[in-house]
């Protein structure tokens, strides 16, 4: 994938944090290679939010900086640093489609009044 992705990992213990750099990678690429034309970096932040201690405690918090000077956040908080990777990944992909959706919506709705007014007048042979 063309798009630049930084990663900050304060999760997991330190022989892990080449191994999420990857898969946050990997993961990322795949989700979100229909969008790489609207996107021009990515910004990926994991933390362990307990520390040592156990439960629900990986966050994963990823910024997409877009092409037209937009952002969008997006974040997801699991027990394993992988599980929070791959939440977040989803979750800023169908932030991704929902942002193309209300383009496309407002590019349809900005059409001029007189073509559709045309097209209603067409005759079929």
């Amino acid at each position: 994938m063309d798009i630049p992705i930084d990663c900050l990992i304060r999760a997991g213990r330190h022989d892990t944090v080449d191994a999420l750099k990857e898969y946050a990678g990997h993961r990322l690429s795949f989700t979100l290679r229909r969008f790489v034309h609207r996107i021009r970096r990515v910004n990926v932040r994991l933390v362990d939010l307990n520390g040592p201690r156990r439960g629900v405690d990986s966050r994963c918090s990823i910024v997409a900086e877009l092409t037209d000077g937009g952002q969008l956040f997006v974040d997801a908080i699991a027990a394993w640093p992988f599980a929070a990777i791959t939440r977040a990944a989803s979750r800023l992909s169908e932030a991704m489609r929902r942002e193309g959706d209300r383009h496309a919506e407002h590019r349809v709705g900005s059409a001029p009044a007189s073509r559709h007014h045309d097209e209603g007048r067409r005759r079929t042979s």
